[in-house]
C-alpha cells in the first residue's frame, strides 16, 4: 500500500503565504527528513483523481490538454474552517506517494519519496464545508493558458514626426506584434505615420523584405535605432529597415497594402520556439526539460513561423507550433515543462503489463480523430500560410503574367492562404471503401518538410489503430520489462513512453503502445492508463 501526502501553500492574510500538510495515514518527518520532523495531519479524503492526456481525449493529434483533478480534505472536525478566508488560486500543492512496509510503516525518508503531481491550486469549494473542502487542481499547462503570452502594448504617444513608434493614440494598448521563424506577407502595423514607420516584430529580424500591393520595394539601407530611421533618405519605391526594432520605413505614400516576408533572428524548428515561447512567458531554465527540447530538434527540425499579434495565450501559440510536427507538451510530475512527439510505439518498451497485472476491464476503442478507426488513404499538410491574403483588386498591376511567368505565379500565390503537401496510398482504398482524407494545419514553411510530415503521417493513419484502455495498482510487482522487487509505480511511467500490453485475446504476443492519458485515482490506489498503437 502507499500513503498519500499533499504540501499545499496559500496566502492567509496577515500571516502571509503559510505551507499545510495533510496525509491519508499516519505520517510524521524525523530530524533528518525535509521537512524535519513535520505532522501530516491524517485528513486526507481523496488525496489525487488527477487526468491528463497529451491531446484532448482520446484523440492522437492537436492542441495540447491541462490536465485537472481535485483533492479532499475531511473537515467535520472544523480544522480548515479558516481555509474559507485564505487564498489558494495559482498557488502549488505537491502530492507525494509514500510507500508502506507489510507493518504500514514508511520506507525511506519523506523527501525521497516519489512526487506524483506538482500542480498549482485553481480554487477552493467549501460548498459542504461542514464535511469536506476541496482543492481543484490543476498542471503548469494551464498557467501557460492563464494569460496572454504577449504583454507589451502600444503607448499610442506618436502624435508627430520624429524618432518615436508607439503608434497613435488609436493604437493605444494594442498589443505589439512579435515574430517566431519565417512569416509570409504579414501587414506591418502603422506606428508613425508621419515618418511612414511601421512594425513586424517586437523583437529583432533578420529580414524584412517589403512589397506595396505584393510588388517588391527596393531596400536602401538598414538602420540600428529608430532616431537613425526616421532620418533617412529614402525616395518613393525605397524602404529602409530597421532590423534590431523589427521597423521599416516606407520613402513614399503607398498605393495599395503594404506586406512584408519576415525572418525573426533566432532558431526556427518547432521545439527550440517552444522553448523560446516558455522563457518569454517567464518559465525559468529549470523548469524547461533541455534534454527533450534538443530530442525534438533532433526528430524534426523543419523551418516554421508564427506571427503573433493578438492575445492568444502561451499554451495557444505552442499548441500551434507542436501541432506542425506532431508534437505535444506536458507538465511531468516535477512539474517541468517537457516535449515530444507522437510516433508509432517502437523499441524497448518502459515497461511489460499482462493480463494478470490488470484491475478490471480493459477497454479497446477507435481514437476520436477525424478517421475514427478508419485508416486514411491521403493526408494533406497545410503549409506556408500567409498572414496577409489578398483578393484580385488589392493586387497591383505589375504583378502579373504579363510582366513575367513569375509575376503571374506570384500573383496567384498572394490570394491562396495555404500551400499543400500530400501523400496517399490508393491501395488503403482498395480495402476501406469509406477511407478518408485527412488534412493537417501546420506552422511549416517549406514544401520539402511538408512533404515528409505528410509521409510520416500517412504511414500513421493509413493502418487500423486502437486505444487500449486499462488499469493496474499504484503498488505492487514490478511492472518494468525484467522484472524486480515491489516499487512505487506510479511516477515511473511518463505521458509518452512506450510499454508493451498482452492479453489472452486480441493481443496473444507483446504489443508496443504508446501512453497517451492517465488518470491517477489514488483512492483505488490505482492508475488508468490509455495507451496507442
Amino acid at each position: 500500500m502507499t500513503i498519500y501526502a499533499i504540501e499545499v501553500q496559500a496566502h492567509t492574510g496577515a500571516g502571509g503565504v503559510q505551507t499545510f500538510y495533510a496525509a491519508d495515514a499516519r505520517l510524521n518527518t524525523g530530524p533528518g527528513d525535509t521537512p524535519a520532523n513535520q505532522h501530516f495531519h491524517p485528513s486526507l479524503k481523496t488525496p489525487a483523481n488527477f487526468e491528463r492526456h497529451l491531446f484532448s481525449e482520446g484523440t492522437t493529434s492537436g492542441a495540447s490538454s491541462v490536465a485537472s483533478g481535485e483533492v479532499v480534505l475531511a473537515n467535520a472536525h472544523g480544522r480548515y474552517d479558516a481555509w474559507a478566508d485564505y487564498a489558494f488560486d495559482g498557488r502549488p500543492i505537491i502530492i507525494r506517494a509514500v510507500p508502506q512496509d507489510h507493518q504500514n510503516e514508511p520506507i525511506g525518508l519523506y523527501k525521497d519519496a516519489p512526487i506524483m503531481i506538482r500542480g498549482t491550486i485553481e480554487s477552493l469549494d467549501i460548498t459542504d464545508a461542514f464535511r469536506t473542502v476541496r482543492l481543484r487542481i490543476h498542471d503548469r499547462l494551464a498557467d501557460l493558458d492563464a494569460k496572454p503570452l504577449l504583454t507589451t502594448r502600444y503607448l499610442g504617444t506618436t502624435t508627430s514626426a520624429g524618432a518615436t513608434a508607439e503608434g497613435p493614440a488609436t493604437l493605444k494598448d494594442t498589443i505589439k506584434p512579435r515574430a517566431y521563424g519565417k512569416i509570409p506577407n504579414v501587414t506591418p502595423i502603422d506606428v508613425n505615420p508621419f515618418n511612414l514607420i511601421r512594425q513586424v516584430s517586437d523583437r529583432a529580424c533578420t529580414s524584412i523584405v517589403v512589397y506595396d500591393g505584393g510588388q517588391p520595394l527596393s531596400l536602401q539601407g538598414d538602420y540600428p535605432t529608430i532616431a537613425a530611421i526616421a532620418t533617412a533618405t529614402l525616395t518613393a519605391g525605397q524602404y529602409a529597415t530597421s532590423l534590431a526594432l523589427g521597423l521599416i520605413r516606407l520613402g513614399g505614400t503607398p498605393a495599395f497594402i503594404v506586406t512584408a516576408d519576415v525572418v525573426a533572428a533566432g532558431p526556427r524548428d518547432a521545439a527550440s520556439f517552444v522553448k523560446q515561447i516558455l522563457t518569454d512567458f517567464g518559465i525559468t531554465s529549470a523548469d524547461i526539460d533541455t534534454a527533450s527540447i534538443a530530442a525534438l530538434t533532433a526528430l524534426n527540425g523543419a523551418s516554421c513561423g508564427l506571427w503573433v499579434n493578438d492575445e492568444r495565450t502561451a499554451l495557444n501559440a505552442i499548441s500551434a507550433i507542436l501541432m506542425s510536427v506532431g508534437g505535444w507538451i506536458v507538465s511531468n510530475s516535477q512539474g517541468v515543462f517537457t516535449v515530444g512527439r507522437l510516433d508509432l510505439p517502437a523499441g524497448t518498451p518502459a515497461a511489460a503489463f499482462t493480463e494478470w497485472q490488470e484491475r478490471g476491464d480493459v477497454n479497446r476503442i477507435a481514437p476520436g480523430d477525424a478517421n475514427g478507426s478508419i485508416p486514411a488513404y491521403r493526408v494533406t499538410v497545410r503549409y506556408g500560410q500567409l498572414a496577409t491574403v489578398f483578393s484580385e483588386d488589392q493586387i497591383a498591376g505589375a504583378v502579373s503574367a504579363s510582366t513575367s511567368p513569375a509575376m503571374g505565379a506570384r500573383r496567384a500565390a498572394l490570394q491562396q492562404e495555404w500551400q499543400e503537401a500530400k501523400a496517399e496510398d490508393m491501395s488503403v482504398q482498395a480495402v476501406h471503401l469509406l477511407a478518408p482524407e485527412l488534412t493537417f494545419d501546420t506552422c511549416l514553411t517549406e514544401a520539402t518538410d511538408a512533404a515528409a510530415e505528410a509521409a510520416r503521417l500517412l504511414a500513421i493513419y493509413k493502418v487500423r489503430r486502437d486505444i487500449w484502455n486499462f488499469r493496474v495498482s499504484v503498488t505492487g510487482p514490478s511492472y518494468r520489462t525484467l522484472q524486480g522487487s515491489a516499487d512505487v509505480f506510479a511516477p515511473t511511467l511518463r505521458m509518452g513512453s512506450v510499454i508493451s500490453l498482452q492479453m489472452g485475446r486480441f493481443l496473444t504476443t507483446p504489443k508496443l503502445l504508446t501512453i497517451i492519458g492517465r488518470v491517477d485515482d489514488a483512492v483505488a490506489d490505482a492508475i488508468e492508463f490509455s495507451a496507442w498503437g
